[in-house]
């Protein structure tokens, strides 16, 4: 019984932790794309000045 318990809590410890790392991955990943992005767009307009 104990070990059921133990391992429910880790269940419930684990699941925001994992969705606060896969948030996390998603946010980083669109930063680091917008600056991509932006870069693109700097050099673009750059070439129409």
């Amino acid at each position: 019984m104990f070990e059921l318990l133990k391992s429910l809590l880790f269940a419930v410890c684990m699941v925001p932790v994992m969705m606060a790392l896969i948030l996390g991955a998603i946010y980083g990943l669109g930063e680091v794309f917008n600056l991509f992005s932006a870069i693109g767009h700097r050099e673009s307009a750059a070439a129409r000045k």
